[in-house]
């Protein structure tokens, strides 16, 4: 059901609201999309207008609404519509899933998947264009990894693209190859754009139904604002600058955000960029995408034009890359309040948050991840790195301002896990028990402020969203259970019964 005005009395409920007026509300009202009045039932009833519709929560919680700062939302939507591979045992598993999409598909059409992770397959190694060619062969196929920064395919795929054993590695990307020097099927980071660019995009009129399911399992997650992705060349950059777009045009709505960049892959592919060879694969330390030189002309364009920069940076020398990359746009024009943002920053040395500190820069993490990067992580850093990797509690304790996000497709848009993740720092079987580097455990207050004034303020909405005071957008969600009360152990399993969207039911569970 979705209400047709925006405006709305909760009342009868638990207000879990992160400021002053929400401490022991029960009842919260909405007015022409903004919220007018939290506190009692009887006072906050008696401010409602007459004919507002009102709910009776039953005890239930109202929390802010969820802001996810960074996804891919309208690639999760035609995701939805793609070969799902996420969590896929094993490269048999694998191959079947491809040999049922490909009997299904129109001839010559491109077989597209996303979501495999080699560490979670028996075998332990990557899929190879034999793999694929052996029940796809008269197609091109092309798989994406979980992370996103590693594609495999198969050998018509290669040959559409024109790849074989004389093509040289890009710029910032891979060809992995086999002892005769022919491609194995695996491309990284940039090599996939060898292959990438020969599938066919989406139409509009495919992508509104992707967006709209994309919404939709958001909306049912509670989530009331996304901080969605938009990634951006360097040939691209100077036509978004002559444009009169900047961050924060726009309307309460839809806003333009941050410029985003790449320093580095991902850890799970190891192209993720160290200062110190990988433990596990002592001759790799990533791929850094870009130079230095061009990361520092990319962000200083975009920082002198007024823009809000994000760099994906995970591994150490990339965030070292991106730091020096801010540092230098600032000395050359400064500029208070720029916030700045490092997406994932999950390997860092010692000396580095106290430089995000300095620099006011936020650090956009995404705490599901390590549900599953804590099988391998150590394994990829060794004992002394790890210990200074998906460092939450040091970040805050230096003063730095955190966001957190999902980064869906990768991990699902579900901002339960991602409050279960930092308070937990286990896996969904609750292992280890009492969490993987517990010190860098978060309380369940500073979990909720992650995934809503976190990502109210690193988006400029601080004073619009983020927790329930008056004057504030009416963007709220009812939960079975207030997190900030249960056991952490059970923060995976809230359920989310109504969102609302400025003052307007956008989700109710039925």
């Amino acid at each position: 059901m979705v209400s047709e005005g925006n405006s709305l009395l909760l009342y009868n409920g638990r207000v879990t609201g992160l400021g002053e007026a929400a401490r022991g509300a029960t009842a919260v009202l909405v007015i022409d999309g903004r919220i007018r009045a939290v506190g009692g039932d009887e006072p906050v009833r008696a401010d409602a207008p007459r004919g507002v519709p009102a709910v009776d929560l039953a005890g239930k919680a109202v929390v802010p609404g969820f802001i996810d700062s960074h996804l891919h939302l309208i690639n999760f939507g035609v995701y939805l519509q793609r070969l799902d591979l996420m969590g896929v045992k094993s490269l048999a598993e694998l191959v079947r899933k491809v040999a049922e999409r490909h009997r299904s598909m129109p001839a010559g059409d491109w077989l597209i998947g996303r979501g495999w992770d080699q560490d979670l397959f028996a075998e332990k190694r990557y899929p190879t264009r034999q793999d694929l060619d052996a029940v796809a062969p008269d197609r091109p196929a092309a798989l994406t990894r979980a992370c996103g920064h590693v594609m495999a395919v198969n050998s018509e795929a290669l040959r559409r693209a024109g790849v074989g054993a004389q093509t040289p590695d890009p710029a910032g990307g891979q060809i992995d190859r086999d002892a005769a020097g022919e491609p194995t099927g695996i491309l990284r980071e940039r090599a996939m754009g060898l292959v990438s660019r020969f599938i066919p995009k989406p139409s509009a009129k495919e992508l509104e139904p992707a967006l709209r399911a994309a919404v939709g399992r958001a909306l049912a997650a509670g989530v009331t604002g996304v901080h969605s992705d938009m990634d951006i060349s360097n040939d691209v950059i100077g036509d978004l600058l002559a444009t009169d777009l900047r961050t924060g045009s726009g309307d309460d709505h839809v806003k333009i955000g941050s410029v985003k960049m790449f320093a580095d892959g991902s850890l799970g592919a190891s192209t993720a960029a160290l200062s110190e060879p990988y433990s596990d694969n002592p001759g790799n330390r990533g791929i850094p995408v870009v130079s230095p030189e061009q990361m520092k002309e990319n962000v200083l364009r975009a920082h002198r034009a007024g823009m809000q920069v994000a760099v994906h940076a995970i591994g150490d020398l990339a965030i070292a890359m991106t730091l020096d990359a801010y540092e230098a746009a600032l000395s050359g024009a400064p500029r208070p309040n720029h916030r700045h943002r490092v997406i994932h920053c999950q390997i860092m040395r010692p000396e580095q948050f106290a430089r995000f500190a300095r620099l006011g820069v936020v650090a956009d993490i995404q705490p599901k991840f390590i549900t599953t990067d804590m099988r391998w992580a150590e394994r990829r850093v060794g004992p002394e790195r790890v210990r200074t990797s998906y460092a939450w509690r040091t970040f805050l304790d230096h003063g730095v301002h955190c966001a957190g996000g999902s980064d869906c497709p990768v991990e699902p848009l579900d901002p339960a896990l991602g409050l279960y993740s930092v308070v937990t720092r286990e896996d969904l079987d609750g292992q280890p028990r009492g969490g993987w580097l517990p010190e860098q455990k978060l309380t369940a207050e500073e979990a909720l402020s992650l995934f809503t004034l976190g990502g109210a303020y690193a988006a400029f909405e601080e004073n619009d969203k983020g927790s329930i005071e008056p004057g504030k957008l009416g963007d709220l969600v009812v939960l079975d259970r207030d997190p900030t009360a249960i056991p952490g152990e059970a923060l995976k399993d809230l359920r989310v019964e109504m969102t609302v969207v400025g003052g307007r039911v956008a989700f109710r569970r039925d």
